[in-house]
């Protein structure tokens, strides 16, 4: 038997799907975000992403610094000095940030 399904409907199992393929590397402690509806991995060895930061100075590479401003509603001055800091790369804000806008999920550790 064959079933049939809406474009909502597949778009909705291809979620499910992608978000399950998530929690299964979560629990295998790697992180992960999605980018262009592709999941890559953020962490510390073979993954496509070193650290949170990384993901997302690569993100602002691929948006624009402006469109990415205009997406997230950082103040584009902080945001330069955020980046220029030395501070932690797997800090809150890089994380909120890829949880917020590419639905990142941070690994069970």
């Amino acid at each position: 038997m064959v079933e049939i399904y809406s474009l909502e409907q597949m778009k909705m199992i291809r979620n499910q799907k992608r978000i399950e393929r998530q929690k299964e590397s979560a629990e295998s402690g790697i992180s992960t975000a999605v980018v262009c509806g592709q999941i890559v991995t953020i962490g510390d060895y073979d993954c496509d992403y070193h650290s949170w930061k990384h993901f997302i100075v690569a993100q602002i590479a691929r948006l624009g610094f402006l469109r990415y401003v205009n997406l997230t509603g950082w103040d584009i001055n902080e945001l330069v000095e955020d980046l220029a800091g030395s501070d932690d790369p797997n800090d809150d804000i890089w994380l909120d940030d890829a949880a917020k806008y590419f639905d990142a999920v941070e690994a069970n550790y």
